[in-house]
């Protein structure tokens, strides 16, 4: 396989990109995403690959299309650790199959058949207009047609001989237009391995939107949630004390305990709104540590807390296992990358027995908001996708979703209480001046001239299942 990085500013997060069959560096070469650096890898004639370029990263994110879905399921197992998340676009595991992926046929005779004036069909072909081939041209690889045609033999050989090795990918992004893989075949690949989101778009994507909208700028969310905790209003803190009261009560009543024993991490502790409810009642033995992606002072006021500031789906996979008796979080992860992966990370780091409790936010949450602003869309999860999520060492026993409304005089108010919280915090630039004026004209206002903000919190606490229990059933 080849590699080159299209975008290299010394930062500690990368995305990972496996082109298609026939590409090369050049499809992708506009590509940015603020925060990470992207590589571009093509050419699965030879599926090896030198991790030690990459071996500089904290986090990968991958995103693999056509043919690299497969090519990345076979060759990454090196630096799966490091990877929080995985999207999938326009491709499958299983690449030649006749219900999987591309039928047999089509496939060998586009290899047999394999020439100039084909090679512009099958370009065409990926395209979903005139206007998108157009475009294409202008980025088009550079590569002889026998290298295409020995890439082309060369992955049947591989798909034979190797087994794909990605278990989990958070994201199949799936195109209806696609005439390249079958959207019907990819919809029958991806059932029940995969959540699944279905675009207007043909089999070439538009990659830029794609890491734009799925992976997190997590360098301008942290200055934007720093600058929040330090301008919180009233109406801020009531929704965020609403939400952490209903987590710490919950987690008691289903722990049964009055106050927590045992050692505590916290996720994403800002100003200490969950903290506060716990740390004066736990155990004196018991060990707090706070983490957030911002700077935070909240251990300071507790001889038995520690607080540090990190990216948490990174430090999770560096913590110990076996060494929190409580996880907590308070509308943190919906913010990450993978939730899925670091509720797999926190499986390990807690003792069995021990309880992860964690707020979140379910799809359709801010209506208003959305209705306003259609681009803000998180593409949250369901609260069944969510409780979805948990690995099966983890035994669900709350999953309560609630709502939480807020009221406001004016539309300025809304801005002032977005800004405050930070949930406009992946907004930036000229989009946060659009999202601003939108709100100011087009937010909808009640007959009695007040407007509302409307939350959709979710409450999940899990058990980590202990291997030395058994069911009396059994």
């Amino acid at each position: 396989m080849r590699y080159k990085f299209i975008s290299r500013e010394n930062n500690n997060r990368l995305i990972l990109i496996y082109a298609g069959w026939g590409m090369d560096w050049r499809v992708f070469r506009h590509m940015r995403r603020h925060g990470y650096d992207i590589i571009i890898v093509w050419d699965y004639r030879q599926l090896t690959f030198d991790w030690s370029v990459v071996a500089s990263y904290d986090e990968i994110c991958l995103v693999a299309w056509s043919m690299g879905v497969f090519a990345a399921s076979v060759t990454i197992h090196e630096i799966l650790p490091r990877i929080t998340k995985s999207i999938a676009v326009g491709g499958t595991p299983d690449p030649i199959s006749d219900t999987l992926g591309i039928p047999v046929e089509i496939y060998r005779g586009t290899a047999e058949g394999l020439n100039a004036g084909n090679l512009r069909k099958f370009h065409r072909r990926m395209c979903l207009d005139a206007g998108h081939y157009s475009a294409f041209r202008e980025v088009a690889p550079r590569r002889d047609i026998s290298s295409l045609r020995d890439e082309l033999y060369a992955l049947e050989t591989h798909t034979i001989f190797h087994a794909p090795q990605v278990c989990r990918w958070d994201l199949a992004i799936i195109g209806r237009h696609d005439r390249i893989f079958p959207p019907a075949n990819q919809m029958r690949a991806w059932r029940d391995k995969a959540p699944t989101v279905i675009t207007e778009g043909a089999h070439l994507p538009d990659m830029q939107s794609i890491i734009d909208d799925y992976i997190v700028d997590k360098d301008t969310m942290a200055t934007r949630f720093a600058a929040a905790t330090e301008t919180y209003n009233e109406a801020s803190v009531q929704v965020q004390q609403k939400i952490a009261q209903a987590l710490y009560k919950i987690l008691k009543n289903a722990a049964a305990v009055d106050a927590l024993c045992g050692d505590i991490l916290e996720i994403g502790c800002g100003t200490g709104t969950l903290t506060r409810l716990y740390a004066d009642e736990c155990a004196p033995a018991s060990q707090i540590e706070l983490w957030d992606i911002a700077h935070t002072d909240a251990a300071a006021y507790y001889d038995n807390a520690v607080s540090r500031c990190c990216d948490a789906e990174v430090a999770i996979r560096r913590r110990q296992p076996r060494s929190a008796y409580f996880i907590l979080s308070s509308s943190t992860i919906q913010w990450f990358n993978s939730p899925t992966s670091f509720l797999e990370q926190c499986a390990r780091v807690l003792l069995p027995g021990g309880y992860i409790a964690f707020s979140t936010f379910v799809r359709g949450n801010l209506p208003e908001l959305l209705e306003t602003c259609p681009k803000l869309d998180r593409h949250l999860p369901t609260a069944n996708e969510w409780r979805a999520m948990l690995p099966s060492a983890l035994e669900p026993i709350i999953c309560q979703p609630s709502v939480v409304t807020i009221t406001m005089d004016s539309t300025r108010d809304v801005l002032e209480h977005l800004r405050r919280t930070g949930v406009n915090a992946l907004a930036h630039g000229t989009d946060a001046v659009t999202m601003a004026r939108r709100i100011l004209r087009h937010y909808p206002r009640h007959e009695d001239g007040s407007y509302t903000l409307t939350y959709y919190p979710l409450i999940i606490v899990a058990r980590k299942i202990d291997p030395t229990i058994k069911d009396l059933g059994e």
